[in-house]
């Protein structure tokens, strides 16, 4: 069973009693950053003496560590903090769709219902 360990600044994975199956998510950062680019579900495959083998959900290549060392970029999905990271991100994600759209879109589509609209929401945020 995986239990998150740490307090509310650092927190990590414990794996001391991490059983085959036991599911968990691991954040990715991009690389020199804290933005987090991507949520992935992993699972435990196998166990031994020293070392915990995992596999991140649809690839084909595991990796394995310690374990003894600690995961700070893995929880499991009932953590708060993971859940509020989750969030934020599918938030962000959503949010850099539509600037997509809005910057491909020609000034055409952009009829007085939908200037409207984003007008309204610029005021409700000043």
């Amino acid at each position: 069973m995986l239990r998150t360990q740490g307090n509310a600044h650092y927190r990590f994975l414990d794996f001391q009693d991490a059983e085959p199956g036991d599911r968990f998510c691991c954040v990715r950062h991009t690389p020199y950053g804290d933005r987090v680019c991507a949520l992935e579900m992993a699972e435990v495959i196998a166990v031994d003496a020293k070392q915990v083998h995992c596999q991140l959900a649809g690839r084909k290549k595991r990796w394995s560590f310690r374990k003894t060392a600690e995961q700070p970029d893995c929880y499991v999905e009932e953590d708060p903090l993971f859940q509020s990271i989750a969030l934020r991100f599918r938030q962000t994600e959503r949010v850099d769709r539509i600037k997509g759209w809005i910057q491909k879109a020609p000034v055409e589509a952009f009829d007085d219902r939908v200037c409207t609209a984003i007008e309204d929401w610029h005021r409700r945020r000043e």
